[in-house]
C-alpha cells in the first residue's frame, strides 16, 4: 500500500486530506457532546519551549537613554500557580552586562521573576506580565560590580522588556489535536497549579 501512495502522488495527498478531516470531524463530535471543553499546557511543556527557544540567547536593550544592557538567559524553568495565586514563577540564570558612562559591568546572577501570564488568542502565545524579580543570587562577577543593589533595577528592566515580545509558550497545532483546538477556539487562560488550561469558546 505504501508503495502505491509513493508512486500516486494524487493518491497519497488525497489520503492524506481525508485523514485530516476524519481528524477534525472527530474532535468536532466530541467537542459537540461536551467531552472535550478545554486544553492544559504543562509545565514541562513550557520548559521545553524556553530551553528551544531562549537558551543563551542574546537581546541588547538600551535602558533610559543612558544605559546599554546585554542579556542572556538559560536553563529557565516555570512554576505555575504554585507561589503567588494566577501567577507564574520562573527561575534561571541570567548574564548581564551593563555599559554607562560610569564603565561596564558584567555578572551571572541565579535569578527568581514572579509574573502574570496572559494569552493573545491572535498570535495563540502565552506571554508574561506584571514582571517582577523577586530574587536574585550573584553567582559570579567579572569587573567588579561596586553596588549590586544598584545594578538590579536594570536587570529588572531589562527582564521586563524581553519578556514583552518574547512569548513563554506559542501554541502549536502539529503538537496535538487537542492544541490545534486550543489555537483555534481558545481565548483566555486560567491559572491552575502545575498547568495553564485555555477554556475553549463555542
Amino acid at each position: 500500500m505504501g508503495m502505491i501512495l509513493l508512486l500516486n502522488p494524487e493518491r497519497f495527498f488525497m489520503h492524506k486530506l481525508v485523514s485530516r478531516i476524519f481528524a477534525l470531524f472527530f474532535i468536532s463530535l466530541l467537542f459537540g457532546c461536551n467531552q472535550i471543553s478545554q486544553y492544559s499546557l504543562t509545565e514541562k511543556s513550557i520548559n521545553n519551549y524556553l530551553e528551544t527557544h531562549t537558551q543563551n540567547a542574546s537581546r541588547s536593550f538600551s535602558l533610559n537613554g543612558l544605559v546599554d544592557a546585554d542579556l542572556s538567559l538559560n536553563n529557565l524553568n516555570t512554576k505555575i500557580g504554585r507561589g503567588e495565586p494566577g501567577q507564574i514563577t520562573l527561575t534561571g540564570n541570567a548574564l548581564f552586562a551593563v555599559s554607562s558612562l560610569l564603565g561596564k559591568q558584567d555578572a551571572n546572577l541565579q535569578v527568581t521573576i514572579n509574573a502574570r501570564p496572559e494569552f493573545d488568542p491572535v498570535k495563540g502565545a502565552v506571554y508574561l506580565r506584571d514582571l517582577e524579580l523577586a530574587d536574585y543570587d550573584l553567582k559570579t562577577s567579572q569587573g567588579a560590580v561596586k553596588n549590586v543593589k544598584t545594578f538590579i533595577p536594570f536587570l529588572n528592566k531589562a527582564l521586563q522588556i524581553y519578556f514583552n515580545d518574547q512569548p513563554v509558550y506559542v501554541l502549536n497545532p502539529e503538537n496535538s489535536a487537542l492544541e490545534a483546538t486550543a489555537q483555534k477556539l481558545a481565548k483566555g487562560i486560567e491559572v491552575k497549579e502545575g498547568k495553564l488550561v485555555f477554556a475553549f469558546i463555542k
